[in-house]
């Protein structure tokens, strides 16, 4: 009777109900995926995160790394890749993932083979739902700049780097790099020690067979590498172990 006597009031939806902002990142990369394997790929690694869904997908020598969060598909890396003649196959590194700013979201680290070695590249996912680079190697460090390791645990990574203007068309060597804040700078903390050691003495080493047997050639690349080591870690003042919070150096 109450209900038969109650005056109906007319439902007004809210415009804020309709409104649907960005995408749901677990929603579109099922969908990414679907349509991947569609097309005779092959799902491999997939991590999902809170912010963020990131999956790799193979076929044969075709390979797809997709990443995605609320604004949609944010990396989208493959091989081959005529833009990236040197890439091979790329891929979603397995772990352990570091996570750089500390968030609580681990971040993507994907694996780009090269005909002679294998790069890493390091990005995370911000809260807005933007993929940011983590690293960024600084040109006056050397040429085509490779990631070998990146520590998961410390803002801490080994690079590799071609000596610019070397002769020699294979001069290279790693260099310890850390971060301070947001910045990287050559590592000269005593953690870095033992690989700037092992750096210089395998090429002195090197370098003494070389001049015994009379190797002209390996004597030039071994004694340009060996220089320009010096001069990157003597290109500043030493750096300190970074603090437990990743922002300052202390």
């Amino acid at each position: 009777m109450l209900g038969a006597c109650a005056t109906q009031e007319p439902i007004v939806q809210d415009p804020l109900d309709y409104l649907r902002v960005g995408v749901d990142p677990k929603t579109e990369a099922d969908a990414i995926a679907e349509e991947l394997g569609r097309n005779g790929f092959a799902i491999g690694l997939r991590f999902e995160e809170p912010g963020y869904v990131a999956l790799g997908a193979e076929r044969g020598p075709d390979a797809i790394v997709r990443v995605i969060s609320s604004r949609g598909v944010v990396l989208s890396v493959q091989a081959p890749d005529v833009r990236w003649p040197e890439r091979l196959s790329v891929e979603l590194s397995p772990g352990p993932r570091p996570d750089f700013n500390r968030d609580g979201q681990k971040d993507v680290v994907v694996r780009f083979r090269e005909r002679d070695r294998t790069c890493l590249g390091w990005l995370e996912v911000d809260a807005e739902g933007f993929a940011i680079e983590v690293f960024r190697p600084r040109a006056e460090w050397g040429e085509a700049p490779c990631v070998l390791e990146i520590d998961p645990t410390q803002p801490r990574l080994v690079l590799e780097v071609d000596v610019p203007g070397s002769q020699p068309p294979d001069a290279r060597v790693r260099m310890p790099v850390i971060a301070q804040g947001r910045r990287w700078v050559v590592d000269e903390s005593s953690a870095s020690e033992e690989l700037w050691k092992r750096e210089i003495e395998s090429r002195e080493q090197a370098l003494q067979a070389a001049e015994r047997r009379g190797d002209t050639l390996t004597v030039s690349r071994l004694r340009e590498e060996l220089g320009w080591l010096d001069q990157l870690r003597n290109a500043q003042a030493p750096v300190l172990q970074p603090a437990d919070d990743g922002e300052e150096a202390r």
